[in-house]
């Protein structure tokens, strides 16, 4: 075989000109056999990511015009030994750029919606229980007096006194306060307006009055009585077990995760659990794997059948399908989607006798995934969860290959105990460590103590938490559920307790400086040359993953000033701390700056006629001293300034239409218009003050608003 290689890669150029070169690269491939089919999904992330990164929505002719000539090229380049590989590899780009092209332009473009109390009229899809009242998913939407149909969905939160029984197939009428989805709070920071557009989602919003039901529920399909069992199941688990836990649980067994408050979800976010509460890959695992073991020992314990059936066939086509059921039950969002793919593929394979987990089947599982939801590529989840596996796979490949007493067998409940927990912590290292890069991007921060917060809490839901969840969904048609769930919440407690006690310890959470989105890209790259090859090449990887993680967050630069997008909040960075300017309580822009900043301390302005270090304030502004020798005048007045002596920067809360007069002249300024029209506003004071905004940058897409003509200071 391995002449055979070298024979086919070996052209008369090389031979000629190059032997050595030849025989080299020839035994490469050989040692490289089997890792070059996990690169597929690699090369149709490039084609999402090219096509994302245009300025503006390609036509989508482009797509079929290149599809169709990256086949003209595979065709052409078939017989060629080194061609067709690459022609493979542009064609799968190709097919990235095509699904998401095909994605976007299937999709309606996001409505305007009004800016005053409007009525609106729909078919409720879900109802979402919150800590405090409930929230509703509406579709066939109408809005006003005369019926304007939407073309998509609303998520609106119902008053705290209306406790009306609302199912889904029920219509509503309301009246409500709408607004769109969030515009980034800082350039380049996340958009929720993208991910609204991809859900099908025009808006969100809350009644004003308690809402009139037209007409009783009548379930006119099958995703109708499926919501509905999902949400019966949610109340049953909340009104068996009360508080977060049972908040807890009604994620785990249907998805619904609104019932557990804000500072709970922190608290599992700071003690590294956040994927406790994301059903995603770790769950379908555990339930399958639950199946699979339970129904095999009671089948093996029954000789009639164990004699006479393919007792191992069976309990894994059973664990397909309880796996299918907990992925629909869940809501079937993109998380546990893949995660199945991937569970289905690994038992498909233990039945054949085949490697269990594998490069390749992940790289099925991702391939699919990509070419059906390509938006899903810049989720946090996506990135996450395939970055993990991925190391974990390629990790204990490497485990493997030594030997390592971790995987040999111990006698005993205590050996069995001890090469558990092992490797349960084994895997907690591993994955921490191939997810901090996204983590530290996406979240600002890495969590101290998510190892040993881990071992405690997987093995709990493993063993405890899940297994008593799938006890109560197989005697939910006998009315017995609670003998599973009361003992689910209290697994689900415990849960709860594990996460505010790792949350609450010293330096729970290390606030990281945020990095360039290049610098993501590169660290995920590099991640992946780093596990497809096996060959001393791969570390090769090694340099520009150390580059992406620690030197280029380090060489960021972070803005002096920032400006949220409805300009109600006002940040100034100075050399110990950031300073806040505050016209209303936004928690989200608020936690998504101090993760900006990385953690340093914010503190309110201080008001009129008061000082503080680096800050001297009267009553028509403040004077901050900022970067070097440059100041910046916060100015309150309607009228622009007479005097900026000393002044290398002026911020307005006011509309300034034309030039600044007299001693002020030509310096750059931001005021209330530029916001306005041209989103999340951050200045870098210097030698020459820089102006960068946010809508600019993102392009011309449906999910965004028409971009405004640029304001005369904008760099």
């Amino acid at each position: 075989m391995a002449e055979n290689v070298r024979a086919r890669f070996t052209t008369p150029f090389l031979t000629r000109w190059r032997p050595a070169l030849s025989a080299l690269v020839g035994n490469w491939i050989l040692a490289e056999q089997g890792r070059f089919l996990p690169w597929l999904p690699v090369f149709i992330a490039s084609g999402n990511l090219f096509f994302f990164s245009a300025s503006r929505m390609p036509p989508a002719w482009v797509a079929y015009a290149l599809v169709s000539l990256m086949v003209s090229v595979l065709v052409l380049l078939w017989r060629s030994f080194l061609g067709r590989p690459v022609a493979l590899c542009l064609c799968a780009a190709a097919l990235g750029f095509a699904s998401a092209s095909i994605k976007t332009h299937a999709l309606s473009p996001m409505p305007g919606l009004p800016r005053h109390a409007a009525l609106v009229e729909g078919r409720v899809d879900a109802v979402d229980p919150l800590p405090q009242g409930r929230r509703v998913l509406l579709s066939a939407v109408r809005l006003g007096p005369d019926g304007v149909p939407l073309h998509r969905t609303l998520r609106i939160r119902l008053r705290g006194n209306d406790t009306q029984p609302i199912l889904p197939g029920d219509r509503l009428r309301l009246r409500a306060l709408l607004r769109p989805p969030y515009a980034p709070s800082f350039p380049g920071g996340w958009d929720q307006r993208r991910d609204a557009f991809f859900q099908n989602l025009a808006g969100v919003g809350f009644a004003l009055a308690v809402a009139q039901r037209d007409a009783p529920a009548r379930p006119s399909g099958l995703s109708i009585w499926w919501q509905g069992l999902r949400e019966y199941v949610a109340a049953r688990v909340l009104t068996l077990t009360h508080g977060t836990a049972g908040g807890v649980a009604a994620t785990l067994l249907t998805g619904l995760s609104t019932a557990i408050p804000a500072a709970d979800r922190q608290a599992f976010s700071t003690a590294g659990l956040s994927h406790i509460l994301a059903v995603a890959g770790l769950h379908i695992g555990i339930v399958m794997t639950t199946v699979f073991v339970a129904l095999r020992f009671a089948l093996a314990h029954w000789p009639w059948v164990a004699l006479r059936y393919p007792i191992k066939q069976i309990a894994g086509l059973a664990a397909i399908a309880v796996g299918g059921f907990y992925m629909a039950i869940t809501g079937m969002h993109l998380p546990i989607i893949r995660s199945f793919i991937m569970a289905g593929l690994i038992t498909l394979g233990l039945l054949a006798g085949r490697q269990a987990i594998s490069l390749r089947g992940l790289a099925l599982a991702a391939s699919v995934l990509l070419l059906l939801q390509p938006q899903s590529l810049a989720g946090v989840s996506f990135q996450m969860s395939f970055g993990a596996v991925l190391v974990l796979i390629a990790g204990y490949e490497r485990l493997r290959q030594h030997t390592s007493p971790l995987f040999r067998h111990r006698t005993g409940i205590l050996g069995f105990l001890l090469r558990d927990l092992t490797q349960v912590a084994l895997t907690s290292v591993i994955a921490a460590t191939a997810t901090a890069p996204f983590a530290a991007y996406h979240f600002g921060q890495i969590e101290t103590y998510s190892i040993p917060a881990n071992m405690l809490a997987v093995p709990l839901t493993a063993f405890w938490v899940l297994p008593c969840g799938l006890l109560g969904y197989a005697l939910l048609p006998f009315h017995l559920a609670a003998i599973g769930f009361v003992p689910m919440g209290w697994g689900c407690s415990l849960l709860v307790w594990i996460a505010r006690v790792a949350a609450g310890l010293p330096a729970a959470a290390i606030a990281v400086p945020p990095a360039p989105l290049w610098g993501l890209i590169l660290a995920g790259f590099s991640l992946v040359w780093l596990c497809l090859w096996q060959t001393r090449l791969r570390l090769l990887g090694l340099p520009p993953l150390l580059l992406a993680v620690l030197v280029l967050p380090a060489l960021h630069a972070q803005p002096d000033i920032l400006v949220s997008p409805d300009y109600r909040l006002i940040a100034f960075r100075l050399p110990h701390s950031v300073y806040l300017l505050s016209a209303t309580k936004d928690d989200f822009t608020l936690g998504e700056w101090r993760r900006f900043f990385g953690g340093r301390p914010v503190l309110p302005l201080p008001p009129d006629l008061v000082t503080a270090p680096g800050i001297v304030c009267a009553p028509q502004g403040c004077v901050l001293r900022q970067a070097a020798a440059y100041s910046t005048l916060l100015w309150r007045d309607d009228n622009p300034p007479g005097a900026c002596d000393h002044i290398g920067f002026i911020l307005s809360l006011r509309y300034w239409d034309n030039p600044l007069p007299g001693g002020c002249a030509g310096l750059p300024f931001v005021d209330r218009g530029l916001v306005q029209q041209q989103g999340a506003t951050a200045v870098y004071l210097g030698t020459d003050p820089r102006i960068h905004t946010d809508r600019p940058a993102r392009g011309d897409w449906p999910w965004l608003p028409p971009l405004e003509p640029p304001h005369e200071n904008q760099d």
